[in-house]
């Protein structure tokens, strides 16, 4: 097919030398009713032969189906079916599971896993006397720090930030109602589907009560991303920024719903997926329909920012347009909307007249269908990484050719079946995983690890987020309040002035800081330092997996700092508060509090040796610093 390629050097060119007098409306207007003048592309090439033979072939692209339950030896181990699974490959492989963790140690792992914060002396008693782990895991998923936690994974996942990034790092005042929906919904149990529909297309699904319904805040998935229409590039570059949305949209669809990568086909048909570049455009053109709208503002500053600059604009393409190369100045044609070919089977619903700002719509329901292979997978494969830490799928992005197969195929079908059945329940998957005896195993085994089986419980460190809860909980300086904006802990004035543009205006009131982690205000120019050293999230595209180091900052961070100090001293006041001065009673709260189990008789002596040539503040401040203190085991 030979079609012209329009550049449009000529109107940019143009529009620097005249246009200065223009608002940024109407420069807009201008570049998308040019871009309107470019021809449809209509279809193209097949996909190469090779791909689709992969493809057809590749284990996730497969009809979802509820594997058969394998035979097992040791059938007294097996307490649900993922234990089949799990120990069936251990028999192959010769080896036995880890013995059952301790009670202290599985109390310990449950709170942290569920609710990321330790457990009180008063819970340790209460279980300790009375193990009932299936009311244990029904209280904390019954806890609104539940929402807390997992909200914050799937932060992660949605490449949650309060500001946008690049040149000026615009701060988006409103970015918490979106955090603050995804804790909700986490609380609520609401069913994955309907988490991805309304963060998909909750303002078309909804939109009536748009004062109160606070669902209409999940598409702020699509606005919290580096992209930011009141920008420098926005203003002056409509075309660009344009672009940047739509390709950004497309991006983190796929990949947080999907675990598939389209960004390779922006340039060129994907190497290894069954993803055209045609389908890349079409894809973006299911997005180009919405814009981002202009909310009423009461700050005088704010308000001449975007005085200028009304993205919903009338003028706004109603189509994406295709790229040479992904090149912004070689337009080829406009997209016609679409879904991905190969994952939809060409069935693209019909457009009718007026429904072109439905169409996130269409994306919403193809990714929630009950015949989409991928959303089950992807999010079982998720949640099987953060009970674990490590995922039966090691690259829970990708899901595509390039990605890792999974360890275990068998069990991420029957965990995507269940959770299925289970109306899309998270907490009730949850509550499966964490009953199987795989989930009970002790950290330690008498034989070295080995990849591809699972025989015990990964010893995995905490979070940055959950180290800071960590300390502020033993400490008893945790500010419970849940919700609302941001906060900014204090941050050296140093790091503030090496950074181009930066801000950082720290929280007046120590206790308003002293919330928990997922409050703490991420600024993509210059993270939470603390945060920084432990592998905190980076905000600019999903995060499938963080990273976690062991580097030496950590331990600077822990012993230098001045906050990591502070907390160590109010955990020092706090256990002479609780205690008086009976220093064993001291050591022995201290150890419930910071480990979440009884100290023993040798490491009382230790410390009471220890105590009597150190201060105890200093003492406080070394558990603080201990390995047990920010790993789980």
């Amino acid at each position: 097919m030979n079609i012209k390629i329009l550049n449009f050097s000529w109107l940019s060119s143009l529009l620097q030398r005249f246009a200065l007098g223009l608002s940024c409306y109407v420069l807009t207007t201008i570049v998308v009713q040019a871009q309107r003048a470019l021809p449809f592309l209509e279809e193209g090439p097949q996909l190469k032969t090779k791909i689709l033979e992969k493809a057809d072939a590749h284990w996730a692209f497969q009809p979802l189906a509820n594997p058969t339950l394998p035979e097992v030896k040791q059938k007294s181990w097996v307490k649900n079916p993922i234990d089949l699974f799990i120990l069936r490959k251990l028999e192959k492989a010769g080896r036995a599971p880890a013995e059952p963790a301790d009670s202290h140690s599985l109390l310990r792992r449950a709170h942290f896993d569920l609710l990321g914060l330790p457990p009180d002396p008063e819970s340790i008693e209460k279980f300790v006397q009375n193990p009932d782990w299936p009311n244990l895991i029904k209280e904390l998923l019954a806890s609104p720090h539940y929402g807390e936690r997992y909200g914050r994974h799937w932060l992660d996942v949605a490449r949650y930030a309060d500001s946008s990034g690049y040149g000026r790092d615009y701060f988006f005042p409103h970015a918490a109602h979106y955090r603050d929906y995804v804790i909700r919904s986490m609380n609520e149990d609401k069913p994955f589907t309907s988490f991805v529909r309304e963060q998909v297309a909750g303002d078309i699904l909804y939109p009536e009560d748009k004062a109160t319904d606070r669902r209409r805040y999940a598409t702020g998935f699509y606005t919290i991303g580096a992209v930011y229409p009141v920008s420098a590039n926005g203003i002056k570059r409509p075309k660009r920024f344009e672009y940047d949305r739509l390709t950004d949209a497309a991006d983190v669809t796929g990949e947080a719903f999907l675990g598939l990568s389209f960004a390779c086909a922006r340039c060129h048909d994907h190497k290894y997926d069954p993803i055209t570049q045609r389908d890349y455009f079409a894809f973006q053109s299911l997005f180009a329909s919405s814009t981002f709208k202009e909310m009423p503002i009461e700050k005088g500053k704010e308000k001449l920012q975007i005085k200028d600059y009304l993205l919903e604009h009338t003028a706004a393409a109603e189509h994406a347009t295709f790229f040479e190369r992904g090149e912004l100045n070689l337009p080829v044609g406009r997209m016609r909307p679409g879904l991905p070919v190969y994952f939809s089977t060409g069935k693209t619903p019909a457009e009718k007249p007026g429904d072109h700002k439905k169409r996130r719509l269409q994306v919403a329901n193809w990714i929630a269908s009950g015949e989409n292979p991928l959303t089950a997978r992807v999010i079982a494969n998720r949640v099987w990484q953060w009970h674990f830490g490590e995922a039966l799928v090691t690259t829970p992005n990708d899901f595509g050719l390039e990605g890792e197969p999974p360890s275990h195929p068998e069990l991420l079908d029957y965990l995507a079946t269940y959770l299925i059945e289970n109306d899309w329940s998270l907490k009730t998957l949850h509550l499966h995983v964490m009953s199987s005896s795989t989930y009970h195993m002790s950290s330690a085994h008498a034989e070295p690890a080995t990849t591809g089986v699972i025989d015990r419980f990964p010893t995995t460190r905490m979070q940055a987020e959950t180290i800071w809860d960590n300390m502020l909980a033993v400490s008893g300086k945790l500010n419970g309040k849940m919700y609302g904006r941001s906060v900014f802990p204090p941050v050296s004035d140093d790091l503030v002035q090496s950074k181009r543009n930066a801000s950082w205006e720290t929280e007046k009131k120590e206790r308003d800081w002293m919330r928990r982690g997922i409050y703490v205000a991420i600024k993509r120019s210059m993270h939470f330092p603390f945060f920084d050293a432990f592998n905190g999230t980076n905000s600019t595209s999903s995060v499938g997996q963080r990273e976690s180091t062991v580097v030496s900052p950590q331990a600077l961070a822990m012993m230098n700092g001045e906050i990591p100090r502070k907390l160590s001293n109010a955990f020092h006041q706090r256990l002479v508060r609780e205690c008086g001065d009976d220093k064993e009673k001291i050591i022995v709260r201290a150890w419930l509090l910071a480990y979440g189990r009884p100290v023993t008789e040798k490491e009382k002596q230790v410390t009471l040796e220890f105590l009597s040539e150190v201060d105890m503040k200093t003492w406080c401040h070394a558990l603080f610093n201990s390995n047990e203190f920010v790993y789980l085991r």
